[in-house]
């Protein structure tokens, strides 16, 4: 678990999980919504690649609501495609399922 802060106030959360060899989850992204908007989720994603990198991770999956069509967009730019759509029956949405190699 990470978080950013801007001086002493935290701005910004990430936290990665490791279940294999090479791969990562990223867990929990998230930025307060009065600081979106001010590149921290830029900076967040960013360093979980190079955190991951470092630790010679390969892949980076995340999770999301794929009805959430502009944070699907957000994460597409950093290069995670889409590899798989999951309906859950204790979940009223879709999870699409993303992933990024490095």
């Amino acid at each position: 678990m990470f978080g950013l802060f801007n001086n002493d106030f935290q701005t910004g959360f990430i936290a990665l999980e490791k279940p294999g060899n090479d791969m990562y989850y990223i867990e929990k992204l998230s930025v307060l919504p009065e600081c979106r908007h001010n590149l921290y989720g830029s900076k967040l994603i960013n360093f979980a690649f190079d955190f991951i990198k470092k630790d010679k991770g390969k892949t980076v999956s995340i999770g999301i609501i794929e009805e959430h069509k502009i944070l699907k967009e957000w994460y597409m730019k950093f290069g995670f495609t889409e590899v798989s759509l999951q309906k859950f029956n204790h979940l009223p949405f879709t999870v699409c399922f993303m992933e990024k190699n490095l």
